[in-house]
């Protein structure tokens, strides 16, 4: 994993965000759209939100522990 500790923070930052604006986008599908449609949709985002957690935070996270948030294990339960 990213071993410039600069970077790693850089990077963490953007994930967070990103993550937020996800789980913001499936709060607006879910009001938007029919239930087959959120479902897929957040389907497809839960894809997303595995791949950003479990295989590029979580992995940052054990190299850089100081950039893990306090909240994290609630977050991406």
């Amino acid at each position: 994993m990213i071993e410039n500790a600069e970077l790693a923070a850089d990077v963490s930052r953007t994930l967070q965000t990103t993550f937020e604006a996800l789980g913001d986008s499936i709060v607006s599908v879910n009001a938007g759209c029919g239930e087959a449609e959120a479902s897929l949709y957040r389907e497809k985002i839960g894809d997303i939100f595995y791949i950003i957690v479990f295989g590029i935070l979580e992995p940052l996270y054990e190299k850089h522990p100081q950039l893990k948030p306090q909240d994290w294990d609630a977050k991406k339960s």
